[in-house]
């Protein structure tokens, strides 16, 4: 199945694959996100329960990564990724370019890696903080709604990070080659 839903990303061209990431991921993760945020109000809005007060805090500052990353995508490395598609296609040579381009290129992948290590450490230690949902325990329905709220998250941060290490860096180092993109 993940083969299969994968490989649709791969046969796309630098130009489908950023459209489809922010369709079926970017803003995925944001809704997500607001979901959750609403969730961990209401929990912080109850009389505050000690278990799960390490929880809320990890979860608050995942969501704003999440959100950061999603901010980041859509402002800086979509639009890049359009541009650079499209002086691929044009045959622009950065090499020769009299204007200079002042696009940075190396700097655009060296974002991309460094917000996957921030977001997969706080998943870690959510992991690590997260208490077991036995069954005799009772937790608040909020609780558990956003326990699942936050591996939905999860979930599509590991498939969306497989995507843009993948395909996504392949297809946008392959384009600065094509263009000689050397800054």
């Amino acid at each position: 199945m993940a083969k299969i839903l994968f490989s649709q990303y791969r046969h796309n061209d630098l130009h489908n694959l950023v459209n489809k990431l922010d369709k079926d991921y970017y803003s995925v993760l944001s809704t997500l996100c607001q979901t959750a945020e609403l969730l961990i109000d209401k929990l912080e809005g109850m009389e505050p329960q000690q278990s799960t007060l390490l929880y809320l805090s990890l979860s608050k500052k995942l969501l704003s990564q999440v959100n950061e990353l999603v901010m980041q995508r859509i402002g800086m490395l979509l639009p890049y990724a359009q541009e650079l598609h499209s002086k691929e296609t044009s045959g622009h040579d950065c090499g020769a370019c009299e204007g200079g381009c002042h696009i940075k290129h190396s700097t655009q992948l060296i974002g991309l890696k460094e917000s996957h290590h921030k977001i997969k450490e706080i998943l870690f230690r959510l992991h690590t903080v997260a208490l077991p949902l036995y069954a005799d325990v009772d937790y608040p329905a909020q609780y558990k709604t956003l326990r699942n709220e936050m591996m939905l998250i999860d979930t599509v941060l590991t498939e969306l990070f497989y995507l843009e290490e993948a395909s996504l860096i392949p297809k946008i180092m392959e384009a600065q080659k094509n263009i000689h993109a050397y800054n």
